[in-house]
């Protein structure tokens, strides 16, 4: 069961940036409803390309791991210079395929 506690120890837990981006997204969104699901409240979090390490995160895997599905083809990427960067929504629905 999800309490209060609970919620506030995790977001308490989260970087400085997410907590700030966290409560963006709910600023934006308002309190319309008396529910939100997680999908509606991260949706409007995150906009740019995550870095390999915030992907991998994301994923939940080794940074090798991604590195490993990066070279195999198996996840889209895009250089900056020496720098692997992720589209979000492509992050999205690997996560939800896996």
């Amino acid at each position: 069961m999800i309490t209060a506690e609970k919620v506030y120890r995790e977001i308490v837990e989260m970087p400085v940036e997410e907590r700030e981006k966290l409560f963006a997204a709910i600023a934006r969104q308002g309190f319309e409803k008396d529910r939100y699901s997680q999908q509606e409240v991260f949706d409007d979090i995150r906009r740019a390309p995550f870095s390999a390490k915030e992907a991998a995160e994301y994923l939940e895997i080794s940074e090798i791991t991604l590195r490993r599905w990066v070279k195999a083809g198996k996840i889209p990427f895009e250089r900056l210079g020496r720098n692997l960067l992720f589209d979000v929504n492509h992050l999205k629905a690997l996560k939800s395929a896996g």
